[in-house]
Formats: structure tokens, C-alpha cells, sequence
């Protein structure tokens, strides 16, 4: 029996080589880029970590404002197709896991996770904030998007968490989110988006500083 991350890789591979899945692959979510217009003002030409950055859709809307992007996923395929769709924007790809990131401490002013974390197992959350904490400076801020109790795979269930041909989702509640974030960062925004099939969290938070 494969153990979830494997099954969850599996369905991803299975989803870059057929372009078949129910996401966008190239129009970024407007909650995200109206996040990374702010942050444009705040920290302009910063260094952005794009993690699970799938066809590279938000990655390419961080260059276009002028970040310096790095983006990663674990699956060959996505970072195939998003160096297609992203050619002369100067985005850095590299292929690396969430839980092991390859960068040095406090590399990053801006950590971005678009529907990353929600397909991570609540066992390993704090492995995954411990993991971005240690790249993203102090001040940093960090653009989290991710289901909600609204999503249309959890309405009316009682479990917060499903799994599809192998894949692994999990919604978060407001409470979720502020105790697994609330202690290392201050959350400047924390919107829930509804309707068309939909439920996300976006959310808006600065690393906080040295204390004392």
C-alpha cells in the first residue's frame, strides 16, 4: 500500500502529463496578486519563495512586479510546463520538497503557498512551518492560500479532510490557522473567498521580529 505522500505524488505526476486537473494552470488568483501588490510597496524587488509552484502561474505574476522569484515543486512535469509558460521572465526553478528546502537561512523577504499546504497530512504541519520559518527573514512576510470548510469537497462532511485517486486534501478553519501561525507571525488579513464551487483562505502575515 503506498503511503500518502507517495500517493499524493503519484496523482500529480498523473495530473502534469495529462494537463488534466481542476485547477488554473496559467491565471493566478486575484486574492494572491492583490496580496503581492501590497507587498510590492513594502518590500519592493524582494526575494520571493514560490513553494509547490505547479504550471508557475503566480510565480510569473510575482516576477511581472518586480520580485526576485525562486519557485519549487517535487514534480519534474510542473516545473517542465512552467518554464515554458514563464520563458524570459527570469524566474529561478529548481525542483525541491517543502519539508527540505534548499536555501540558506533568512534567504527570503516573501514566502507565497498557493495550495500547498492543504495537501499536507495535519501531522506534518509543524515540520512545514518549521521548514519556512527558516528561510524567510524576520519582518518576512508569508501569502497563504488554502481550502476552507466551504470548498465544495467538504460541505456537509464531518471530516476535514478527503482523499481523491490517491490524493490527499485537508480544509482549515480560522482557528486552525491562527494557532498553527499566529505565534510567529502577525496576520495583517485573513479573508475567506466563497462561491463558484470554491473555498479559500487567503491570508496576509509578517514574520515577527527579534524580540528584547
Amino acid at each position: 500500500m503506498l503511503s500518502a505522500a507517495k500517493a499524493n505524488r503519484r496523482y500529480f505526476r498523473q495530473a502534469y502529463r495529462t494537463g488534466k486537473h481542476g485547477w488554473a494552470a496559467e491565471a493566478p488568483s486575484p486574492h494572491a496578486v492583490t496580496f503581492l501588490k501590497r507587498l510590492r510597496h513594502l518590500t519592493p524587488g524582494g526575494r520571493l519563495l514560490d513553494v509547490g509552484c505547479g504550471e508557475g502561474r503566480h510565480a510569473i505574476a510575482a516576477a511581472k512586479l518586480g520580485f526576485r522569484v525562486t519557485a519549487i515543486d517535487y514534480e519534474p512535469l510542473a516545473l517542465e510546463r512552467a518554464r515554458r509558460f514563464s520563458k524570459g521572465k527570469g524566474i529561478l526553478y529548481r525542483q525541491a520538497d517543502v519539508f527540505r528546502l534548499p536555501f540558506a537561512d533568512s534567504h527570503f523577504d516573501i514566502v507565497l503557498d498557493y495550495g500547498c499546504l492543504h495537501h499536507q497530512r495535519k501531522s506534518d504541519w509543524p515540520t512545514y512551518r518549521a521548514s519556512t520559518l527558516r528561510v524567510l527573514k524576520r519582518d518576512g512576510f508569508y501569502v497563504l492560500s488554502v481550502f476552507s470548510p466551504e470548498f465544495y469537497l467538504f460541505r456537509g462532511s464531518r471530516r476535514p479532510w478527503h482523499i481523491a485517486q490517491g490524493a490527499y486534501r485537508r480544509c482549515f478553519t480560522r482557528r486552525e490557522i491562527e494557532r498553527l501561525f499566529a505565534g510567529d507571525f502577525e496576520i495583517l488579513q485573513l479573508t475567506k473567498e466563497k462561491g463558484n464551487q470554491r473555498g479559500f483562505w487567503h491570508a496576509l502575515m509578517q514574520r515577527r521580529g527579534e524580540t528584547g
